[in-house]
């Protein structure tokens, strides 16, 4: 009969830990640095942030609409 090891203890487990570990790292890396460029980028076209005052700022389909 065969003695099985705990499922902390499986270096199988262990390894498969590690590997997710470490591509969920890059993926983080690689997820920042995607948008340091994008903002890098519109910034370099000449990209600002609109100078909305805080009510105007919603969006387009509102659910509570005032009759005009």
């Amino acid at each position: 009969m065969c003695q099985r090891l705990p499922t902390s203890a499986n270096p199988a487990n262990t390894h498969l830990r590690e590997v997710c570990s470490l591509l969920a790292a890059g993926l983080l890396r690689l997820r920042s640095r995607t948008a340091e460029e994008a903002a890098r980028e519109a910034a370099d076209w000449g990209e600002r942030a609109l100078p909305f005052s805080a009510p105007q700022r919603l969006h387009a389909n509102r659910t509570n609409r005032r009759p005009a």
